[in-house]
């Protein structure tokens, strides 16, 4: 790298890790902003609003982001992310409901080790040694998270797993598609085929939603969309072992909100199992693959 390539790429690289950690904010203000519609209304109307709200936030972006977003070359797999968007958003929706935030958290965050065995069973990829042994680590922070054999320990913390595993296969699945079809198209089929799935259901699950959850909507719409889109910059600018471990700030912001939004205070157990697993997500996006 020559002295004048050397400045830009730092600069660059810092303007990831605070794309990466605005992007993460964004996502936990969303999750909030679903926990909160969640204990007003009911589930499958809050997962077509919000599906629906980003969709049209995109539609009204067309003249800055452009038409490209409405091609792709993978239809049918665009639409089983869409599917899988829904398990995402629906599981975690349920989790928050029933779960502190933190300790959400702390188990949602095996994803990226959910991800890498999902790799591992369809894509062909192989870990190495060093990240078998990453992945056994970051497990063993998510039953400290869990805390088996204690009266916290519920039925309700399927939830976040199955969180985990939609989003695990929806990442996967997305590095697929993204081998032809831009980010911001994924972005867009996975936000469309969801509402276009949620839409189905609408006549069993349809309640009319006062002024005030319209409003809730239209900013998880406009949060949705922000974080997809800082996240897609981010990875353009830096190199996946630079942004990837700015996904763990959303520890600071799930503390953050769940105190001064729901009165939240986190168990040291889920707070200690999230860094486990987070310093294992660290050395997964570290370590080059084999």
């Amino acid at each position: 790298m020559t002295e004048t390539a050397a400045p830009a790429a730092r600069s660059a690289a810092g303007t990831a890790v605070l794309m990466m950690a605005g992007a993460t904010l964004c996502f936990t203000a969303l999750d909030a902003v679903l926990k909160i519609l969640a204990t007003r209304h009911g589930l499958g109307m809050v997962l077509f609003g919000r599906n629906l709200a980003q969709v049209l936030f995109m539609l009204a972006l067309v003249p800055l982001l452009g038409t490209g977003m409405f091609r792709t070359h993978h239809p049918v797999r665009q639409c089983i992310r869409g599917a899988l968007l829904i398990g995402t958003t629906g599981f975690i929706t349920l989790a928050l409901l029933a779960l502190p935030m933190v300790q959400t958290y702390a188990i949602t965050f095996s994803t990226p080790l959910m991800a890498s065995l999902i790799a591992l069973a369809f894509l062909g990829e192989k870990p190495r040694a060093i990240q078998w042994g990453l992945i056994l680590f970051g497990f063993s922070g998510v039953l400290v998270a869990l805390r088996p054999g204690t009266p916290d320990f519920t039925w309700a913390l399927i939830y976040p797993f199955l969180m985990a595993l939609c989003n695990a296969t929806f990442y996967v699945l997305t590095r697929f598609v993204g081998r032809k079809d831009a980010p911001l198209t994924s972005v867009f089929w996975s936000a469309a085929s969801a509402t276009v799935l949620t839409g189905a259901a609408l006549p069993f699950v349809y309640e009319p939603l006062p002024l005030e959850s319209l409003g809730l909507l239209a900013i998880a719409g406009v949060l949705g969309t922000s974080a997809h889109i800082l996240a897609t910059g981010a990875f353009r600018r830096a190199p996946t072992a630079v942004v990837a471990p700015m996904l763990y700030t959303q520890i600071v912001w799930a503390t953050l909100l769940g105190f001064l939004v729901f009165g939240e205070v986190p168990a040291a157990a889920a707070m200690i199992g999230a860094v486990v697993v987070a310093v294992s997500g660290i050395g997964l996006a570290r370590v080059k693959p084999a």
